[in-house]
């Protein structure tokens, strides 16, 4: 206490007090009464001081009375483990009654409000014992217009909105600045309020513009809307969890409503409310406060809904935007006067604090490092694959993506190189909007139905997204085996090779015509098994076919010849290996016949087996011409 309290203090003190804890502690002092003497009325100038140094560094200066934040008594809490008190007065006159204070060691802890800054973007921390407003944590240059934030307080990781009209999104940031991300800008117009369920590693937010609120897991995936729109709730923005995240509270345009938090059951607390626009519970008494931006009003009511009560009326409560309750004092962010306010509740004196740098102020969260949590997440063991909803005393799993029916299984066939395949496409409903699934089409498949598959596997797939960015996957094989044709046999059904044959002199050879009369398949008695040596009626007819095209063949290759002009001519027929010369009447003799090309040649010139060929050989040169084979 300071000297002659509680009589009026003397005049010309320098005192000092010093408090020294042990090592990896800290020193928490309570001022329960605080009287000097008031600062001047003109220049505001202070002439009896009381400080608190943090070691060496000054926490803050006051004069007057207490500032009573956030409420009297006024506390200071230590970093390092000494904290030291200095008063002093001036020479002039007598003051107030000077202070009356108690101190203890206790454990190093952080208490800070937290709230989301604009202009530039960035999480502005006004320290709960020191009373000033100083940027901490500067957010993603993506970020234009960031509005609440919420915190997990076992991963250490902030959580807010962003209402930029360019890019909308949900983002995160540790407390220590690293690992910022984007974890949902898909199918978000104007989120205005955020809550973190870190019990089952949930985040809920509300938009004003979609009319919906909406629930994801902690990195974004599994997105579910809760509340969607069309449902009778219009403009929703404040959201909270009760402090067993059993029950979600959220505020629409007229009425405050409240379900379980996997959405269900479903109820209006309040209705009438002329725009409540931020919420805040009173963990410690069940409460659950709202703002009135038309009446500049709070209200409080219990958690059941009962006991409607009116507690303020201000015209700041109409700038309010960022809205908390913590030991029994509401704390609000002032865009117009860009600082934080707050009002104790016994007293009902609105008080201020100003930032170092001032900038608009939207969201606030009360940062308390004694209730970081250790462990993990309790759905983070795969209790559920998707999301995780408290549910009394146990949980509730909960699928979002969308459901697919009539997936096929795998197709397989046979097929010499390539075959069409048919199958029933599969369907799907969305499971991510309210408690009906609706149909859904695919987004994307790999194959249609009645495509053409080649000899192998060949994967399809049709992908499922439903409005709000959650995929499904329906995936199967097409195989397609390789049917290898078997080599048919020779029978001795085939005609026998004929012997080679001398030179035919055209003077003796006798062709038949070809118009040669077939006959009839009547008159030739037909066994099934055929003798090797007894030819068939299928052989007469190979030969009178041949014979046929021999003849055509000699009168084409006569006419080649006597065409060249060529002193003489030899025109040589072939057919697999087997020679016939014709000699024209110019006298050419002893021409040496030119063997068949190979069969790979043949088949470049569109042959595939050895089949009829003429060459003419003239006096001027080697010209081969070849002709299309007759193949029988």
């Amino acid at each position: 206490m300071s000297p002659s309290y509680p009589l009026p203090y003397p005049t010309g003190l320098n005192c000092s007090w010093q408090f020294i804890a042990d090592a990896g502690q800290a020193i928490e002092i309570t001022f329960e009464v605080v009287n000097l003497t008031e600062p001047n009325a003109i220049s505001r100038i202070c002439t009896d001081t009381l400080k608190v140094f943090d070691g060496s560094s000054p926490i803050r200066p006051f004069c007057g009375s207490a500032p009573g934040w956030p409420r009297a008594p006024t506390r200071f809490l230590s970093v390092s483990n000494q904290l030291t008190v200095r008063m002093e007065t001036d020479n002039v006159e007598e003051g107030g009654t000077g202070f009356l204070a108690s101190y203890r060691q206790v454990a190093p802890r952080t208490e800070h409000i937290v709230a989301i800054g604009v202009e530039p973007p960035a999480i502005i921390r006004f320290d709960r014992f020191r009373a000033q407003g100083v940027p901490a944590i500067p957010l993603n240059p993506r970020s234009m217009r960031p509005s609440a934030v919420g915190f997990d307080p076992i991963d250490m990781v902030f959580y807010y909105t962003d209402i930029g009209s360019q890019s909308p999104h949900i983002g995160r940031i540790g407390d220590n600045g690293g690992g910022h991300e984007i974890i949902v800008d898909r199918e978000i117009s104007y989120p205005l309020g955020i809550v973190v369920g870190y019990l089952t590693g949930l985040v809920y937010w509300t938009d004003a513009v979609r009319n919906e609120v909406s629930v994801s897991r902690l990195d974004g995936s599994f997105r579910k809307t809760l509340i969607p729109e069309g449902s009778g709730c219009t403009s929703p923005q404040g959201i909270e969890l009760s402090s067993d995240q059993l029950h979600l509270f959220w505020t629409c345009r007229n009425s405050i409503e409240r379900a379980k938090a996997d959405g269900t059951e479903r109820m209006t607390l309040v209705s009438e409310t002329l725009t409540a626009t931020s919420l805040a519970i009173d963990h410690g008494n069940e409460l659950l406060y709202w703002t009135n931006v038309n009446r500049g009003t709070i209200e409080r009511i219990n958690l059941d809904g009962s006991g409607r009560e009116f507690i303020f009326s201000h015209e700041v409560f109409a700038q309010s935007h960022g809205f908390i309750v913590e030991d029994g004092v509401l704390f609000w962010s002032d865009r117009v006067e860009k600082r934080l306010l707050f009002v104790p509740l016994d007293t009902g004196f609105i008080h201020g604090i100003s930032q170092v740098m001032p900038r608009s102020l939207e969201g606030l969260y009360y940062y308390k490092s004694d209730r970081l949590i250790a462990g993990t997440h309790q759905c983070s063991d795969n209790i559920c694959s998707q999301l995780c909803f408290p549910d009394g005393l146990a949980f509730k799993c909960a699928e979002v993506t969308p459901l697919i029916s009539d997936c096929p299984n795998d197709i397989t066939n046979s097929t010499e190189r390539y075959s069409t395949i048919f199958w029933k496409e599969p369907t799907a409903v969305a499971r991510s909007t309210g408690a009906t699934p609706t149909p859904l089409s695919y987004e994307s498949r790999s194959h249609a139905p009645g495509s053409l598959f080649f000899v192998g596997t060949t994967r399809v797939t049709y992908r499922f997204t439903d409005d709000v960015g959650n995929t499904a996957e329906c995936a199967f094989n097409i195989v397609l085996d390789l049917i290898i044709p078997t080599t048919k046999p020779r029978t001795t059904s085939r005609a026998p090779t004929r012997p080679p044959t001398t030179r035919a002199r055209p003077s003796t050879t006798k062709v038949p015509s070809p118009t040669t009369q077939l006959q009839s398949p009547t008159t030739q008695p037909h066994s099934s098994t055929t003798d090797a040596h007894s030819p068939s009626g299928e052989y007469v007819l190979y030969v009178i076919i041949g014979a046929s095209v021999i003849v055509l063949t000699v009168i084409i290759a006569t006419i080649v010849c006597i065409a060249c002009r060529c002193g003489c001519c030899v025109c040589t027929l072939r057919r697999n290996g087997r020679e016939n010369h014709i000699s024209n009447d110019y006298g050419m003799t002893n021409v040496r016949p030119t063997p068949p090309p190979p069969y790979s040649q043949q088949a470049e010139q569109g042959t595939n087996n050895p089949g009829f060929y003429a060459q003419g050989l003239y006096a001027g040169g080697d010209r081969s011409t070849y002709y299309e084979k007759a193949d029988f």
